[in-house]
């Protein structure tokens, strides 16, 4: 055998495992895109159940009557349910980027489905907004290219 019929060999076999690569990637990407989806909807829904938890542990101890609240119990409950808010959104952020369609029918599916509560779809759909393409104005110069 001459060297270029090895060289075209070598060339073929590189190929060949090149192309094997590229399919395992494509797999394992699938699959990590998958974990990653299913641990920020898990997420979610721990997220949802602290929040719901501080909010109405919050007013429980509101309901007890002005005389009886300490105002540091009030606070550390009032802080626990903003904290609690605040990573509930960061989680639906989370999922805006993890899905592969992100719009206002998702968004209403999920409702019919139960696995978005009717009270949190505005918090949905307001990142929803973020997935449209932003459109040159006349002014910003844009459309002038």
């Amino acid at each position: 055998m001459t060297l270029s019929e090895w060289t075209g060999i070598v060339g073929v076999v590189l190929a060949v495992l090149s192309l094997a690569y590229a399919l395992w990637e494509k797999r394992s990407r699938a699959r990590l895109s998958d974990f990653i989806r299913a641990q920020n909807w898990s997420l979610y829904g721990k997220a949802s159940n602290s929040i719901g938890h501080a909010q109405t542990a919050l007013a429980k101890y509101k309901a007890l009557g002005k005389d009886k609240l300490d105002p540091d119990v009030l606070e550390f409950l009032s802080k626990a349910d903003a904290f609690g808010q605040d990573v509930f959104k960061d989680v639906i952020r989370q999922i805006q980027f993890s899905e592969p369609v992100f719009d206002d029918e998702t968004v209403s599916r999920w409702v019919r489905e139960g696995r978005v509560a009717e009270k949190y779809a505005l918090l949905f759909r307001q990142l929803t907004r973020a997935n449209k393409p932003i459109q040159p104005t006349p002014q910003s110069g844009a459309a002038d290219g």
